[in-house]
């Protein structure tokens, strides 16, 4: 306990010294901790706008997914009263996909669209998707069963569609028969995303599985959660037959996405590096001029009868308390900057349009979300390196001649 005190009244002899190396330390560790929030909240938009139209978890008959044939298909009813009786689900649609020939206008002026009609309930589609927020022009499906259709803005844009226009729609059913019927354009609908805009139809479910002869029948389950973060941890706790049912979280079925966050936490991480460098240099440069400053002190310390190795623990502790305090601080001031950055997001689509990349869309916005990681992490980090090069100086000590350091001073 001597050596503690000790330690702490230490750091407080030169205050302007100490307030200073704290002050870079804790500002530092505060930017480390405000960068790596803002990254978390671009990944979480990242993550957002792919999984708010695809979904977050989906639930798809065993071979769907390598092989979207019209009739391989999922019970409609029985399934998703199971599925909402898990408390991190927070929604599950049922959705009906079949691919067509789309056709609009007449004689020399009509176009022609190979899509795929996404058959949807509205109702459902509220609690997993943003479809019907995103209309920008008509409305959204009045319910299951009726004749509208809605198109993405591309898809729209390519066929020059207006809205109660007549579509017509040509494919083929679930047992091969040619499957047709007439649609009127409802809304359009403007996802963010050119490249899905410029293929989605949107349809009533009910009368999407007349036309494709798949009464009662859906082709997938979207579900969404609590967290886009716990799709892997909800579909390991799904209790559904592995030989009937695939289910598939959103890492799996957005591979792109998934793979471009891995390559962008990545790069977070050597991006945090930097930061913690200067705070190295930093400490270092404030250890050593403590340690010469100091070397008469010592010398006389350890002559009246105070051991090296004590002498090397009072360096230490003197480091961990300065590198504490501010790890502490700046944490704490970050972790304030950040939340405020939560609240009050900075919109940025004035000087940038958003991107589309891996099947997401980049918001064109600075938006910070805490996580336990990005806050701890870089305290505790801080902490330890702020301590540890005072090892060097603490082994100087340790080689001390208290009659040659005394007789050079």
């Amino acid at each position: 306990m001597l050596l503690v005190r000790l330690g702490y009244r230490s750091i407080w002899r030169n205050r302007r010294r100490t307030i200073l190396t704290m002050t870079a330390m804790g500002l530092a560790t505060a930017l480390i901790v405000l960068t790596l929030s803002v990254y978390e909240g671009m990944f979480r938009d990242m993550i957002e706008s792919a999984t708010e139209y695809q979904g977050q978890l989906r639930i798809t008959a065993e071979g769907y997914f390598e092989e979207p044939r019209t009739d391989i298909t999922v019970p409609q009813d029985t399934l998703r009263q199971v599925l909402l009786s898990y408390p991190d689900i927070r929604g599950a649609a049922g959705r009906v996909r079949g691919f067509a020939l789309l056709s609009y206008g007449e004689g020399d002026s009509s176009t022609t669209q190979a899509t795929e009609l996404l058959g949807i309930s509205p109702e459902e589609e509220r609690a997993v998707s943003r479809f019907e927020d995103r209309i920008i022009a008509g409305k959204f499906l009045s319910g299951e069963s009726t004749q509208e259709i809605v198109l993405g803005r591309g898809l729209a844009r390519s066929m020059d569609a207006e809205i109660g226009g007549e579509i017509v729609a040509m494919g083929q059913d679930a047992y091969g028969s040619v499957a047709a019927d007439i649609f009127r354009v409802a809304g359009i609908v403007d996802t963010g995303d050119p490249v899905r805009d410029i293929s989605l139809a949107l349809v009533g479910r009910r009368t999407l599985q007349r036309m494709l002869a798949l009464d009662g029948q859906v082709h997938e389950w979207t579900l969404r959660l609590g967290s886009p973060l716990q799709a892997e941890a909800v579909s390991a706790r799904l209790r559904l037959d592995p030989e009937e049912y695939d289910v598939r979280s959103w890492n799996r079925f957005l591979p792109q996405l998934n793979n471009l966050l891995e390559i962008s936490r990545a790069s977070r991480f050597f991006f945090a590096l930097i930061f913690y460098f200067a705070v190295v240099l930093v400490t270092v440069n404030t250890m050593y001029m403590a340690l010469f400053e100091r070397m008469r002190e010592f010398a006389v310390m350890s002559a009246i009868g105070l051991r090296p190795a004590r002498l090397s623990l009072l360096i230490l502790l003197e480091a961990l308390f300065m590198s504490g305090i501010a790890g502490i601080a700046g944490g704490l001031l970050g972790l304030l900057a950040s939340l405020l950055l939560q609240r009050y997001t900075i919109d940025i689509s004035a000087f940038m349009p958003s991107v589309s990349i891996a099947e997401t869309t980049m918001v064109p916005r600075i938006r910070a979300v805490p996580a336990p990681d990005t806050v701890l992490i870089p305290v505790f980090l801080v902490i330890a390196l702020g301590t540890l090069v005072a090892l060097f100086p603490a082994w100087r000590l340790r080689r001390m001649r208290p009659v040659e350091v005394l007789r050079e001073v």
